[in-house]
């Protein structure tokens, strides 16, 4: 174990390395329960089901999996190291510098993540049966970016996969209440078409420089989250292309029918729009 380099509410992150013959060494991400909750059933069980479902995800744009253990009754997942930062660190450093994301690292970031979505989305178990994977936590923490220019989707920790068992209360509420859909933050029933409204917040976050559903209480966000009333915020945004305006307008429909169903449909919106200009 190397030094810390991240934490959330059930776990926290080190850098670690393991080595081989002949001066062998690679580094690893190793994910570690909170201390706090080790005697916690059910966050040991999400902890246990977050590896079991990852591990099934062999995707370029999702962060690998690689063993699940436990030492001294404390589980750890060992994982992919993405050797970069995060988008919401990329945001906040932007801010801080006053400047914007290029529109075409934008598109290629948000792009490369409709990939990763789009395989977990569609991911098949070895009897081809689906696994109806939905990632519940899109949000700008949850996108690692590389100093290769990799992008990947990482912490499917609050995942739902229909061959677990239901962790929490139906209706309970999980993910950051900002980036939740609004079928999501109702309570109600959710499929992969939550986690597209999730990017379409994402998306449009990294374009304006802005946050889209902000306000003090949770309660507020929730309320605006449910009403998803994008046109101030768009008008707010300041000037962007027309067929960027359209696309967020459909990932951020409030009613689900009348998104893009797909993470690859909404990516294959982007690659319509980049066919129709030059940047």
């Amino acid at each position: 174990m190397l030094d810390r380099i991240g934490a959330g509410g059930m776990a926290e992150i080190f850098r670690a390395k393991t080595f081989g013959a002949a001066g062998f060494e690679k580094e690893f991400a190793v994910k570690l329960i909170l201390p706090s909750l080790v005697d916690d059933d059910e966050f040991v069980e999400m902890f246990i089901n977050e590896a079991k479902i990852a591990v099934k995800l062999y995707h370029a744009n999702i962060v690998q999996v690689f063993d699940l253990g436990e030492i001294e009754t404390q589980y750890y997942i060992a994982m992919e190291y993405v050797h970069g930062k995060d988008l919401l660190d990329v945001l906040a450093r932007c801010a801080e510098m006053d400047i914007h994301i290029p529109l075409h690292i934008v598109l290629f970031v948000t792009m490369e993540m409709l990939k990763g979505l789009d395989f977990a989305h569609r991911a098949r178990d070895p009897y081809g049966e689906d696994l109806n994977i939905i990632h519940r936590d899109i949000s700008p923490s949850n996108i690692l970016i590389s100093y290769a220019g990799d992008v990947k989707v990482g912490d499917f920790g609050v995942a739902k996969a229909a061959h677990q068992r239901q962790l929490t209360e139906s209706g309970t509420l999980k993910g950051k209440v900002g980036y939740m859909s609004p079928e999501q933050v109702m309570g109600e029933v959710i499929d992969a078409r939550s986690d597209i409204f999730s990017a379409g917040i994402v998306f449009f976050e990294a374009i304006s420089m802005s946050r889209l559903f902000a306000g003090g209480a949770d309660l507020d966000v929730m309320m605006r989250v449910r009403d998803a009333n994008i046109e101030s915020r768009l008008d707010a945004a300041g000037p962007l292309p027309t067929g960027i305006q359209d696309i967020v307008r459909r990932a951020l429909s409030r009613h689900r029918e009348e998104r893009y169903q797909t993470a690859g449909e909404f990516y294959q919106g982007l690659v319509d729009f980049l066919s129709l200009i030059h940047i």
